[in-house]
């Protein structure tokens, strides 16, 4: 979709004057000269999202389907797993942290079906984790990291 309007564009420009032949032809000679020294800058603006971007993107959508379920309503959802003592330490410090901010989260404990579910489709296989609408946390956030919690996440 953008290779066309990019196109077109480049086949529209004109300098100032291009109506008389000899200022045209300057001005296609120097356009063809740039367009030839920066081909591959060109074919990578034209060719779309890059690998990165296209699973940035599938995170996200995947991000939108389950969050009505898996935020229930909150910013925050930890993901924790029975005796795991960086999972006690994160809820602890969530706690504290969304407390602070007058924010909520929901806790998920992985040894139940459906939060163990979502951790599969998310490619989680650790806990702790986070999930927020548009970001997914893996591993302990320490307090250091997690106290920058912005009260604009709520």
């Amino acid at each position: 979709m953008r290779a066309p309007a990019v196109l077109a564009a480049l086949a529209l420009a004109q300098p100032a004057g291009a109506d008389e032949p000899t200022a045209r032809d300057a001005f296609e000679t120097e356009l063809r000269a740039a367009i030839v020294a920066n081909g591959d800058v060109i074919a990578k603006a034209l060719a779309g999202p890059t690998q990165m971007q296209r699973h940035i993107q599938n995170d996200l959508s995947l991000l939108e389907q389950l969050a009505p379920d898996l935020l229930a309503g909150h910013p925050i959802a930890l993901s924790t797993a029975v005796d795991c003592e960086t999972c006690a330490a994160a809820a602890k410090e969530l706690t504290a942290i969304t407390k602070r901010y007058d924010i909520t989260f929901i806790q998920h404990d992985l040894s139940h079906p459906q939060p163990a579910r979502w951790a599969a489709a998310l490619g989680l296989t650790d806990a702790p984790f986070y999930v927020l609408p548009e970001m997914i946390l893996n591993g302990h956030m320490p307090p250091s990291s997690s106290k920058n919690i912005s009260p604009q996440t709520r």
